[in-house]
C-alpha cells in the first residue's frame, strides 16, 4: 500500500543520507521562517490565535513538554506553540513554497518541528531529519495531487500540510512503521482548507497552516498511544484522492502508477523550493517583478501612466480583485500589486501598512500617491493569456504593458518576467534572505542568527533561546 512505503521511509531516513546541499538549503529556509514568523506574530491573526489559545487551554495542563512562541516571550504545550507559530509564519505570504507541488512548506514543516524538538532537546541533527522529510514527503504528495486539488478548490497547504506535518512529527517522536502508517491515516481524515478562506479575504487561509500543523503532530501523538488511522485514506475508494483531487466517475487506481511515484521517495531536491519577497500572494510576484522593471525606466512620472494591461495565466488573473477591502483581500489582488509597484515601487511590509494608514483600503484618500494607485488600478485591465496560460505551472508569466500620455514619452512600455525572483532558476543569494529578514525586525540582533550555522552542534533548546534572545 502507499503509505505504508512512505511510512518505512520515514522511519527509515537518517541525517547522513542528505546531501550539503539539501543541508544548507533547510539552514535558508529556517532562517527564512524565523524570520517571517518573528515578524508574523505581531500580525491581528496570530495574536487572536494566541489569545485564544491561552482563553482555552490556560492551566489545563501540567505537562512540561513545552515550546516557545516564536517573537513572544510564551510558552505553550507544543500543540498550541505549533498551532500559533503556523499561523504567524504564513500571514505575511512571505513564507517559502513549491512550484510544482504548489504548496507552502516551510510554514508547516519548522513550526511542527521547532515545538517538538524544543519540547524534547532534541539534537540538531534530529531536527534537520525531521525537516528533510517534511519536504521530501509535502513535495511528493504535493505533485501527485496539483494542479486537480487546487484547481478543485483546495488549499494544499492545509490539506497536504497534515500529512507533511504528520511525518516531521512521527519522524521526531521516534514512531515505529505501524505507528507512522496510523498517523499519516490520521492526517488524511482530518486535512484540510478551501481556498474560498483565500479569496473571500479572511484569516482562513493562515489558520489552514495553523491547524495543519497541529492535526499533524495530534495524528502522531494519538498513534503512538495506540490511536488507529486508516491504511488507504490516501488512495482508498473514498479517501483523499477520488474525494479531493479526482472526480469519482473518472477515478481509477490505475490512473496513478505509485511504483513509479515511490521511486521518487528521497530523491527529491530540496533546493528547488523558492523564496518570496513581496507580501503578496506568489502568483502575483512575476507581476511584481515586471511592473518594477517598468518602474525603473519611468521613473516618478507615474501620474502619465494612461492605461495597464496584464497579461498572465489564468491562475494568476483570477486574482483580479478591484476592490480589496481589508489586508487578507489586498495580498490576494493582482492590480493593487502592480499598481503599488509601478507607483511606490517598495513593495513591503512597512510600505504596504503604511498605504493602508494613508487610506488605500478606504473610500476616499488626501494622498497622492494613494489616489494614483488608486487611478492606475483603475485603468487596469487583467487578461488571461492563452500562450502564457501553456506554460504553467513549469513557469509563472506575467507580461505588463503601460501606455504612457502625449506629455511623456507618448509610447507603449512593456515588460516579461517567467519566473518571479527566488525560484531556483532564478534564485535568491543568502544575503537577499538576511536583507529580508533585517526588513521585517530591524530591531533584531541579527548575530543571533550564526547559531543556524552549525545546527548541528547543538540541542534545539539552546537554539530556540538564542534566536529568542
Amino acid at each position: 500500500m502507499f503509505l505504508q512505503n512512505i511510512s518505512k521511509f520515514i522511519s527509515n531516513y537518517r541525517y547522513e543520507q542528505a546531501t550539503v546541499e539539501s543541508i544548507t538549503t533547510v539552514k535558508a529556509a529556517f532562517l527564512d521562517f524565523f524570520g517571517v514568523t518573528y515578524r508574523g506574530v505581531a500580525e491581528e491573526a496570530p495574536k487572536i490565535a494566541l489569545n485564544t489559545v491561552g482563553e482555552i487551554f490556560h492551566g489545563s495542563s501540567d505537562s512540561n513538554l513545552k515550546a516557545s512562541v516564536i517573537g513572544t516571550n510564551v510558552k505553550a504545550d507544543v500543540l498550541h506553540a505549533g498551532l500559533v507559530n503556523g499561523v504567524s509564519a504564513h500571514v505575511l505570504e512571505l513564507d517559502d513554497g513549491h512550484r510544482g507541488a504548489q504548496i507552502h512548506l516551510g510554514s508547516v514543516i519548522f513550526p511542527t518541528a521547532l515545538a517538538i524538538a524544543e519540547a524534547y532537546d532534541l539534537t540538531g541533527r534530529e531536527f534537520i531529519e525531521g525537516v528533510m522529510v517534511g519536504y521530501e514527503i509535502g513535495i511528493l504528495l504535493g505533485k501527485i495531487v496539483n494542479p486537480e486539488h487546487r484547481n478543485k478548490g483546495f488549499h494544499t497547504t492545509g490539506t497536504i500540510g497534515a500529512f507533511v506535518a504528520g511525518s516531521v512529527a512521527s519522524k521526531l517522536l521516534k514512531l515505529d512503521e505501524k505507528q507512522i502508517l496510523n498517523a499519516l491515516g490520521l492526517c488524511g481524515t482530518q486535512a484540510a482548507g478551501l481556498l474560498e478562506s483565500d479569496h473571500g479575504g479572511s484569516m482562513g487561509k493562515s489558520l489552514h497552516v495553523g491547524k495543519a500543523v497541529y492535526n499533524g503532530m495530534l495524528s502522531a501523538y494519538l498513534a503512538r498511544n495506540g490511536f488507529t488511522g486508516s491504511e488507504t485514506i490516501f488512495e482508498g475508494n473514498e479517501g483523499f484522492l477520488k474525494t479531493m483531487v479526482v472526480d469519482n466517475e473518472k477515478y481509477n487506481q490505475e490512473n496513478f502508477s505509485f511504483e513509479e511515484i515511490l521511486k521518487d521517495v528521497g530523491k527529491v531536491r530540496i533546493r528547488d523550493i523558492y523564496f518570496k519577497k513581496y507580501p503578496f500572494c506568489r502568483h502575483l510576484h512575476s507581476s511584481i517583478d515586471t511592473a518594477l522593471k517598468l518602474k525603473a525606466s519611468i521613473g516618478e512620472e507615474y501620474d502619465h501612466i494612461q492605461n495597464v494591461a496584464v497579461k498572465t495565466y489564468s491562475v494568476a488573473a483570477d486574482h483580479n480583485n478591484f476592490n480589496p477591502k481589508n489586508i487578507e483581500e489586498l495580498r490576494q489582488s493582482l492590480p493593487y500589486a502592480v499598481a503599488i509597484s509601478l507607483v511606490v515601487g517598495d513593495v513591503s511590509v512597512d510600505g504596504i501598512n503604511q498605504l493602508i494608514e494613508f487610506g488605500l483600503l478606504d473610500n476616499y484618500s488626501t494622498v497622492d500617491k494613494v489616489n494614483s494607485i488608486k487611478h492606475i488600478v483603475n485603468h487596469m485591465i487583467v487578461v488571461s493569456d492563452d500562450k502564457l496560460n501553456e506554460l504553467y505551472p513549469d513557469r509563472r508569466p506575467s507580461n505588463v504593458i503601460i501606455k504612457l500620455d502625449k506629455s511623456f514619452r507618448n509610447g507603449v512600455f512593456q515588460n516579461i518576467t517567467m519566473l518571479p525572483k527566488g525560484d531556483f532558476e532564478n534564485p535568491f543569494e543568502l544575503k537577499d534572505l538576511i536583507d529580508k529578514f533585517k526588513g521585517l525586525n530591524p530591531q533584531y540582533n541579527i548575530n543571533n542568527l550564526t547559531v543556524i550555522d552549525s545546527l548541528e552542534d547543538y540541542t534545539m533548546k539552546y537554539v530556540v533561546r538564542k534566536l529568542n534572545e
